[in-house]
């Protein structure tokens, strides 16, 4: 009920043409089931009529097609007035959800059975309103109608319409149990198969380094037979319930008329009375089986719908206090007060750490793998938030304030710059929404990427591909940097972007950073200890703790420290 609760409310937001699409398309379908009702009367009549009678037959029967056919017209205007904009409103509500949704959450997520829980949502809400809202209360006038004039004719007749009814019904009811248990199968392999195929378009250049493709086209093909089984039991589930309502309503009809015929012998109806029966039988029990595959399709479009709404009930684990204290980064001082984090079901990352990263200077975050230094980033920016301790940025514990307020004032330059399919400029601009081009051109200048953008055919218009394939490894992260120059935040966190590129494009990011860096706080993730040997203050982390803190000359003359042994370990290997 819940998903049908969420569906309605998009619709009742547009009530007034909701409500008179269906009080007008019922209309249409009374005139259209009032024509019956006239071939009865001149069948009956016939061979009394006067020119009289005939222009009033004539009259009647006009009014009730042209009845039919303003009221449809209305109700299809007034159904494209609200639908149209209720599915956008579904679309946009599902889109900014996940958006709005923490990086926890998408770092666990497939994002291909996103894409196709939506797809299958965006369908499944437009059909729903046609199949629910229209047809299917249309039919059941329709039946309605059909009831009262079996009523007028005959009470066996109306007993043996509804024990019809009541045979397909359960008929019905079987197979759309097996039906939508046979779909759920089917969305499964769909979103399987979505998820397949967007990790390996994205992935492409892994699958053709190891040369791949055989391997992915056997798992491809193995998901797809899987695919295709669950298609098949699905259509297979669908046709038998089409012939056992069919078989259903054949020798239900055929009981009719041979109930008609004898009555009709025995002059117990009139001739209208059979035309009326036989034409109202002829589009009930059509239409009888359309409800009942119109009831199937709702519970399917009810199965697809669910995914869809499913999303906004994801729960949104970093959120903001109601009242945030508002924020404006003046000096960019970094506190981290005992602070302590575990990831969902994993081990404790960072234990009771204690560290001021002071406004203005440069502090290194170095360690082995998994000792914490990106777990520290990320809690500064509220990816997540610490479980015991609290972190203040120029004195304000950064729970209180609002986190779009407070990455607008953290810069951060990845080591894999994620890149748009879009255009250089676009890209660049992304931290802020009025962007001129003149900011977007000096910030890239200032990260020395200008000359080379100007050197492409299309300047800042080039698009760069998806995730930035047609840009070396130090253009995009000259691109990166371009960016945090034009947010200008007071605090940048560098990821040791530089320790897989050459030396010419180390030494170009080198003196961006240098130039970047003036007068903000710099948090640098170091591998490459070379790089932080100028820090004012670098960091030692191990197994989630700080173990060393100070200047590069004052930890490597410690003997027996892990800076030391991280240096000397280096230093060899560059002797080498």
């Amino acid at each position: 009920m819940k998903t049908f609760k969420t569906f309605y409310s998009f619709l009742w937001k547009y009530k007034g043409y909701f409500i008179g699409a269906i009080f007008t398309g019922l209309l249409s379908t009374a005139f259209g089931n009032f024509t019956p009702f006239v071939y009865r009367y001149i069948v009956d009549n016939f061979y009394n009529f006067t020119i009289s009678t005939l222009f009033w037959v004539i009259a009647v029967y006009g009014v009730v097609r042209l009845g039919m056919i303003l009221f449809d017209y209305l109700s299809e205007f007034l159904v494209n007035k609200y639908h149209i904009s209720a599915i956008s409103d579904a679309r946009i509500k599902v889109f900014n959800h996940l958006q709005s949704l923490d990086f926890a959450f998408h770092s666990t997520k497939r994002s291909g059975e996103f894409i196709s829980k939506m797809k299958r949502g965006d369908s499944a809400f437009a059909n729903m309103d046609q199949d629910l809202n229209n047809e299917f209360i249309y039919d059941f006038a329709r039946l309605i109608i059909a009831t009262f004039a079996f009523s007028l004719i005959s009470q066996k007749l109306v007993f043996i319409f509804f024990i019809a009814i009541f045979l397909i019904a359960i008929t019905s009811a079987y197979f759309i149990k097996k039906n939508l248990a046979n779909r759920a199968e089917y969305n499964k392999e769909e979103d399987n198969i979505s998820h397949l195929s967007a990790d390996n378009l994205i992935n492409y250049e892994t699958v053709k380094y190891f040369t791949g493709e055989k391997r992915e086209m056997a798992n491809f093909k193995k998901a797809f037979m899987s695919w295709i089984s669950s298609l098949w039991k699905l259509r297979m589930s669908y046709r038998n319930m089409t012939v056992s309502v069919q078989s259903i309503s054949f020798f239900a009809m055929l009981s009719i008329l041979i109930f008609l015929s004898k009555d009709i012998v025995d002059k117990k109806i009139s001739v209208g009375d059979f035309v009326l029966v036989f034409t109202f039988m002829n589009q009930i029990f059509p239409n009888i089986e359309r409800i009942m595959f119109r009831f199937r399709l709702i519970m399917r479009n009810y199965t697809d719908l669910k995914d869809y709404f499913d999303i906004l009930d994801y729960p949104l684990v970093i959120k903001d206090i109601e009242n945030p204290i508002a924020f404006s980064c003046d000096k960019g001082e970094v506190v981290f007060d005992n602070v302590s984090f575990s990831y969902p079901g994993g081990q404790e990352a960072i234990k009771n750490i204690s560290a001021i990263m002071p406004a203005g200077k440069s502090s290194a975050l170095v360690g082995r793998s998994g000792s914490g230094k990106t777990t520290m980033t990320k809690l500064l920016m509220r990816v997540y938030d610490p479980v015991e301790g609290k972190i203040l940025a120029d004195n304000c514990d950064i729970s209180q304030i609002k986190k779009e307020d407070l990455r607008r004032n953290i810069g951060i330059v990845p080591q894999e710059p994620i890149l748009f399919n879009s255009t250089i400029g676009y890209n660049i601009g992304y931290p802020l929404d009025n962007a001129t081009k003149e900011n977007i051109e000096e910030a890239a200048k200032l990260a020395n990427l200008h000359d080379f953008i100007v050197s492409l055919e299309k300047g800042y218009d080039t698009v760069v591909g998806e995730r930035g394939v047609r840009l070396s490894g130090g253009q995009k992260q000259r691109l990166a940097i371009a960016r945090v120059f034009l947010l200008n935040p007071k605090i940048i966190i560098f990821d040791e972007a530089t320790s897989h590129l050459d030396s010419e494009s180390e030494r170009l990011i080198q003196d961006s950073l240098e130039e970047l860096s003036k007068g903000k706080t710099l948090i640098i993730i170091a591998h490459r200890l070379s790089t932080i040997m100028r820090a004012d203050k670098i960091i030692v982390l191990d197994q989630g703790k700080i173990i060393e803190e100070g200047l590069h000359d004052d930890l490597i003359s410690k003997t027996g420290g892990i800076y030391k042994k991280l240096w000397d370990l280096q230093t060899e290997h560059e002797i080498e």
